[in-house]
């Protein structure tokens, strides 16, 4: 039997681990709704946004890790990953300290000006209290398993993912219960954190050296600096195409309508993460080869790829529109159609940006140009809250993701012209026929939706019975793109060393 290509165990492992708080989530999620009640879930649904809000607030370090760790292990320089390991962690642990302080005088006034009942402002506040503590182990924790991503250890990203999000979930059912503060989702939260970060740090120790010097060389830190500055105004414009959504709804609506949102976004979000497991394993893989051959090689090796990826993610993210928002329904049942609906209108704006910008940020970000990816998350933003404050008004939630889809497309088709006046990356077009195998592959996906629907089944059950549909376009997809995606992408000379 032919060994799988070794990009295909990367991507196949990563994707195993990213999965694993994804599908914890999911099916967290009606019992959270059953203990929490909707106004809570929604607290709570907030608290996230808070918290995902501090995590873009680190200099772009911990989005930067990856990169630079992959750059040191293409030279085996284990002395200089440790010293950014350690200078990332000091940095993180001082920026959280900073900020709780400021949490533990702010988060009343906070709360004030939000629409919560006044019975459970107290547990609201005291959840944005702990958000900057938990956002730093989250950083930390992050920046810990960019050493096993910079060195391809994706099996063992694997396992500390799924450990860490196996004990979140032991955590949930033991302290959530009916009488339970909501600080006991904070609790289990940073039990996850604190133990992806122990498990990723033993994992990755052999790639690390720790002697004294401790910390990087000045230029050292110059250098990621520079870096994750541009990272980290892709961050903060990226917060602005989602997270910020909420708190605009959070404004101009009832708190409840927080938690509907949360629901759509966080179905958009897992079905559009499939394809961006593979982007750990192919920026390791770029930025080995630019370290390795230079940036010729690097273009050539995304061409290779891209013909890969722009009819398999376009497929892949158009039937996955058809499911999604019937699948919300049976899930969840009809109250919660319109978390359905803000999940397929997400999922559509979502799949033109990773089918157009997925392979270039990649690239933009192994050659070190990641200030490219900052101008098209910028655009997205500029457009977006020029849109959102009237759709919000006419239209409410759906007006809000609705600003946010249209945003993201207009600005990834920015992007790919951006990049090929840039650094000469071509557009490659789908074939004709990709097209008709992708129309069948959606009508057969709707209709196995819709006839569910009218089954009444629902729940957990019910969600995954709602797969079915879609497993079966996908399948459909693979069996139409199989010429074109079956055969071997050969990789560099320098890659297979």
């Amino acid at each position: 039997m032919r060994k799988p290509p070794e990009l295909a165990v990367r991507v196949g492992f990563n994707g195993l681990a990213q999965l694993a708080p994804v599908i914890v989530v999911l099916g967290l999620t009606p019992f959270l709704l059953d203990r929490l009640g909707l106004d809570r879930f929604g607290i709570w649904s907030l608290t996230l946004v808070v918290l995902n809000t501090l995590r873009m607030l680190d200099g772009g370090i911990a989005a930067s890790m990856a990169r630079f760790f992959a750059m040191h292990a293409a030279r085996d320089d284990r002395l200089e990953s440790g010293r950014l390991l350690v200078g990332a962690l000091l940095f993180l642990a001082l920026l959280g300290g900073v900020l709780t302080a400021l949490a533990f005088r702010l988060a009343p006034w906070v709360v004030g000006l939000l629409e919560i009942p006044d019975r459970l402002e107290a547990e609201g506040a005291a959840l944005l209290r702990w958000a900057p503590a938990l956002a730093t182990l989250a950083l930390m924790s992050e920046s810990a398993a960019a050493l096993l991503v910079g060195n391809g250890r994706f099996q063992a990203l694997a396992g500390a993912m799924w450990s860490s999000a196996a004990a979140f979930a032991l955590a949930i059912v033991v302290l959530v219960q009916p009488d339970a503060s909501l600080e006991a989702l904070a609790l289990a939260s940073a039990i996850r954190y604190v133990l992806l970060l122990g498990s990723s740090l033993a994992l990755g120790a052999r790639h690390a050296v720790f002697r004294r010097r401790l910390l990087p060389s000045l230029a050292s830190a110059r250098e990621v600096g520079g870096y994750a500055s541009r990272m980290q105004l892709s961050a903060l414009t990226g917060f602005v195409n989602t997270e910020l959504d909420a708190l605009v709804i959070a404004a101009f609506l009832p708190v409840r309508y927080v938690g509907l949102y949360q629901i759509g976004m966080q179905v958009a979000s897992a079905v559009r993460s499939l394809p961006l497991y593979a982007f750990a394993p192919l920026l390791t893989r770029l930025t080995t080869l630019f370290r390795r051959e230079g940036r010729d090689a690097t273009r050539a090796e995304f061409e290779r790829l891209e013909h890969r990826w722009l009819p398999a993610v376009s497929g892949y993210g158009l039937v996955g529109i058809a499911a999604v928002g019937p699948a919300v329904a049976i899930w969840l049942g009809d109250r919660y159609t319109l978390s359905g609906a803000v999940a397929a209108v997400l999922l559509a704006g979502y799949t033109v940006h990773v089918v157009l910008t997925g392979m270039r940020t990649c690239y933009v970000r192994a050659v070190g140009r990641p200030g490219l990816e900052t101008r098209c998350s910028t655009m997205w933003t500029v457009l977006n809250l020029v849109l959102t404050i009237p759709l919000v008004l006419v239209a409410g939630v759906i007006g809000v993701v609705a600003a946010t889809a249209f945003a993201g497309m207009v600005a990834s088709v920015y992007f790919v012209g951006l990049c090929r006046r840039t650094e000469s990356l071509p557009l490659i077009l789908p074939a004709a026929r990709w097209w008709w195998t992708i129309v069948v592959a959606v009508a057969v996906t709707a209709a196995g939706e819709l006839l569910l629907l009218q089954t009444g089944v629902g729940g957990f059950p019910g969600l995954a019975l709602s797969g079915i549909p879609a497993v079966a376009g996908w399948a459909l997809l693979a069996a139409g793109m199989r010429e074109q995606l079956g055969g071997r992408i050969r990789p560099s000379p320098s890659l297979e060393r």
